[in-house]
């Protein structure tokens, strides 16, 4: 399949494309060209800090408490005795301090 590429790509080459010229129509020529906006409001907007991390930092402060708890993983091994260590699982994750 790698073999074939370069005749690919040799093919795609003498493929003929239309001129950048011929596909702008006259009335898009006629307009005047886009007014420029200064570039320091855009940078000083995208150097603020987002919302997403302002709510991250306690989301992780959290997550690091559930991971510290005393919460052992969960087992394997037949279905009722996986769901009463899942179910306990649970409930001690729902009484970790936050």
């Amino acid at each position: 399949m790698i073999r074939f590429l370069p005749l690919v790509i040799l093919v795609a080459a003498c493929a003929e494309l239309p001129l950048a010229e011929r596909t702008i129509s006259s009335e898009a020529r006629a307009q005047p060209y886009p007014t420029l906006v200064p570039l320091d409001p855009l940078l000083v907007e995208g150097a603020r800090t987002s919302a997403a991390a302002t709510v991250g930092a306690p989301l992780r402060v959290r997550g690091a408490a559930l991971s510290r708890a005393n919460v052992p993983a969960p087992v394997t091994g037949d279905l009722a005795a996986r769901s009463i260590a899942l179910r306990d699982r649970a409930a001690r994750l729902r009484d970790a301090p936050i």
